[in-house]
């Protein structure tokens, strides 16, 4: 829904919310997938995908949507812009948490990751 809000806010066309949203879905599901995979290749592989997955969704942010953003009012703009940098900071959080987490190499243990996570998640 924050992208979404975020696409219909800079007011771009259809078929940019379609990849967008596609693009979404395919990094929270290629990142369940490495969660309940097995071996370390596997998690990291997934993981690897959907990092990639996140990239190109921020990557959209960044460009095709601020640009678009940028032909709306200074409000829009300046609304825009906010929660997008907030978004850039707090999505980038969690590639790097799950990789030291328990689902990656497990520098930092459970009750820290699930702390961070629903930090993350409420922010």
């Amino acid at each position: 829904l924050l992208l979404l809000g975020l696409a219909l806010l800079a007011k771009v066309d259809r078929v940019t919310i379609g990849t967008l949203i596609g693009v979404d879905a395919l990094m929270i599901v290629t990142g369940l997938v490495g969660a309940l995979s097995e071996t370390m290749l596997a998690r990291y592989t997934w993981w690897l995908i959907s990092t990639i997955s996140m990239i190109v969704v921020l990557y959209f942010l960044a460009t095709s949507l601020r640009s678009a953003a940028k032909q709306r009012s200074e409000e829009v703009q300046s609304t825009f812009n906010t929660l997008t940098v907030l978004t850039l900071v707090l999505w980038t959080a969690y590639p790097i948490l799950w990789i030291i987490g328990t689902e990656g190499a497990g520098v930092v243990g459970l009750g820290v990751e699930t702390l961070a996570f629903m930090v993350l998640d409420v922010s």
